[in-house]
């Protein structure tokens, strides 16, 4: 029996078109650990075609979509207490992603496709960004070049399902008076910075630190009526609408809360939540075209019978994040709702709630409107790209 089974193992790896079938089937984590097996298989992992093809194989198989939710523990009325990740399927976690850093700072500033953009603040008081693969636990500090102006923002663009290569976008202030602005790229590809790709002014109200990336574009929320996104791949800054205060808002409702803007599967979001504080929100859709934002879904938990997952509080019920989960079948998308201290996931086919976590380290926060908090929540991704 060992001699047929050992027979059967050389004939595999004798044969590399069969092995990387088979391991194009293996999920991303239990891959890293199959690194030290051989010389040959950790080759074989580390290569970006394969890297390439894996998110491909699992985009397919619908597992490419979010496997969890990441978010920091820490308020500003609650110490940072590190970062948590609340899986879909198992319970809740907290996750020492940056220990090596030892630092309580750090921020996540973006999720894009399974990389992280995060910043820290060093001993100098100067702000530190780097990029982080949660899963494979690597780390790279990112060095900006040394030109006019300061760094005003940061976003990364990451598409593993076109490139194993990752761009970071730099936008840098010039002038105070009358904001002008600079963007200057990297490209892991050649390791190297791109400066002055593009000047620009604005003086809309544009939250250029919050870069969504979707379909080739880092789009940015706004105050008012206009907006941007950057077209990564050409290269040029268009204008985009947001839309108005109070559209579609519920009865009752004098004026909105909060707004999340996010992305998945292709498809950017806006989801808005109101005063007085309830479980209704409307979550808006950017049209393909982007010629304006449409109301996508028009959520009310108020009535549900699983209401009573979540304890209303003096302050009524306090959504302080939302983040939508979509899938190629509209079936399974969902929105993950963060509820007095509590993450909900609601099922927007069937209109089902489930309780993923108890958010125990920062409950006081939702104890008094006085004391409201928003924050945001991030999606989790396994992915085997460098960083």
């Amino acid at each position: 029996m060992s001699s047929t089974i050992s027979s059967a193992a050389d004939a595999i790896t004798s044969n590399q078109d069969l092995l990387i079938e088979i391991l194009l089937r293996v999920p991303a984590k239990p891959l890293l650990k199959f690194k030290s097996v051989s010389k040959q298989w950790l080759s074989l992992i580390s290569s970006s075609k394969f890297c390439l093809s894996h998110a491909h194989r699992h985009r397919d198989n619908a597992s490419l979509t979010a496997a969890a939710i990441l978010f920091h523990s820490g308020t500003s009325q609650n110490p940072p207490g590190g970062f948590y990740i609340i899986p879909f399927k198992n319970q809740c976690t907290k996750a020492p992603l940056f220990d090596n850093l030892n630092d309580p700072d750090v921020k996540i500033m973006q999720s894009c496709n399974g990389l992280l953009l995060c910043r820290f603040c060093d001993k100098s008081l100067s702000l530190k960004y780097f990029i982080c693969n949660p899963t494979t636990k690597k780390v790279r500090m990112v060095s900006f070049p040394q030109v006019e102006g300061f760094v005003y923002a940061v976003n990364l663009a990451f598409n593993p399902l076109k490139s194993a290569d990752y761009k970071i976008i730099s936008i840098r202030r010039l002038i105070w008076v009358s904001p002008r602005f600079q963007v200057d790229i990297f490209s892991s590809k050649t390791d190297s910075w791109i400066v002055k790709v593009l000047n620009f002014t604005t003086d809309e109200n544009i939250w250029l630190n919050s870069g969504v990336f979707c379909n080739g574009a880092i789009h940015w929320e706004s105050g008012g009526r206009i907006s941007l996104y950057l077209d990564v791949e050409n290269m040029c800054l268009k204008a985009m609408p947001m839309p108005v205060r109070m559209l579609h808002a519920p009865e009752g409702s004098y004026s909105e809360s909060n707004r999340f803007m996010g992305e998945s599967w292709g498809h950017l979001h806006l989801a808005v939540t109101y005063m007085p504080f309830c479980l209704q929100f409307n979550i808006f859709e950017m049209a393909a075209d982007y010629s304006d934002w449409f109301l996508k879904y028009q959520v009310n938990l108020e009535g549900l019978p699983e209401k009573n997952l979540f304890c209303e509080t003096e302050g009524g019920n306090q959504i302080s994040a939302l983040c939508v989960i979509r899938s190629d079948k509209e079936e399974v998308s969902k929105v993950v709702v963060f509820v007095n201290g509590k993450a909900i996931s609601y099922n927007l086919n069937d209109g089902t709630l489930t309780s993923l976590c108890d958010l125990e380290p920062c409950q006081k926060i939702y104890s008094h409107p006085s004391n409201y908090e928003a924050f945001n929540v991030y999606q989790y991704f396994e992915t085997l790209s460098c960083v």
